[in-house]
């Protein structure tokens, strides 16, 4: 059995200290929104944790989708290195970037650059899609992480990362792994806001449905949902956790990440889920399980 721990959106606070300069863009609004709502809802405490629970459940391979920073400033990516490295070694570790990782134009490079270790090929390749092999899984990184307008959380993967997705696709159904595909954005047709929305959903679901793959994970919504989309054998599970630091006093579900107990092989798969998250007595223990596959 290869396990997989899936978190997401941890908005790591406080906000370190910024320039009136960096603050002449979208962060404005963003800041705004930070010291008026945000600082509140998201409680490090809690992901605090969250953290040593998933180092306590001592799983195979850990994915963070993205939302690492609040408003993309250079003194948050340090911080957010330094917190994936609490949840393990890089290479036990995957992560992609969020729309928050790449708040504004200039800093979009940002998440390759410092968090590299953790958003690299099991053979040491750089760039997305990229591939980790761990037991029975294979954990596929796409980033949907691009600059928007202000008011704007939308996000993209872009014609080059689809084409390269669907002969890696192929190529790990070859080699009997359990593909799980990593992004931000929800790929699903779910309700998302238009504002919210990943722009190229259409396309992604389009390789899937071509490709297939055994499971799609990803957060930004900052809800716990599981859907489908298409694939050429049947759905495709498609699954999103809450933020992880999500706290009692959030006006959004309360923090929880998820396990995936994977078994079997091709043609035969098992998946349960289970979800481990915050209580109302503020304990982390298991709050659900499921059937994936």
């Amino acid at each position: 059995m290869t396990v997989l721990a899936h978190l997401s959106d941890p908005h790591l606070g406080p906000l370190p200290r910024f320039t009136a300069l960096e603050m002449l863009s979208k962060r404005g609004l963003g800041a705004i929104n930070w010291y008026r709502r945000r600082r509140r809802w998201h409680d490090m405490a809690v992901l605090d944790q969250i953290v040593t629970d998933v180092v306590d459940e001592e799983p195979d391979a850990i994915a963070v989708t993205g939302d690492l920073t609040n408003l993309g400033l250079e003194a948050e990516f340090l911080p957010a290195a330094a917190f994936l490295g609490r949840l393990g070694p890089a290479s036990k570790v995957a992560a992609i970037p969020g729309n928050h990782d790449a708040y504004v134009r200039r800093i979009v490079g940002a998440p390759s650059r410092v968090w590299a270790s953790h958003m690299s090929c099991d053979d040491g390749g750089a760039g997305f899609p990229y591939v980790r092999r761990h037991g029975l899984i294979a954990l596929i990184g796409l980033s949907s992480a691009v600059a928007t307008a202000p008011l704007a959380a939308t996000g993209e993967v872009g014609p080059a990362q689809r084409a390269a997705l669907a002969p890696l696709l192929r190529r790990l159904k070859a080699e009997g792994l359990f593909r799980v595909v990593t992004v931000h954005h929800p790929v699903a047709e779910d309700g998302t806001p238009w504002l919210r929305r990943l722009r190229d959903a259409d396309a992604l679901r389009a390789v899937l449905a071509a490709e297939g793959a055994e499971l799609v994970l990803h957060g930004h919504n900052h809800e716990p949902t599981r859907h489908a989309v298409p694939g050429p054998n049947g759905p495709i599970p498609v699954i999103a956790v809450p933020s992880c630091s999500a706290g009692p006093t959030s006006h959004e579900p309360p923090a929880a990440y998820n396990l995936y107990e994977v078994s079997g092989g091709p043609g035969g798969w098992s998946c349960e889920g289970v979800t481990r998250g915050l209580t109302p007595d503020g304990t982390i223990a298991e709050t659900d399980r499921f059937r994936v596959a």
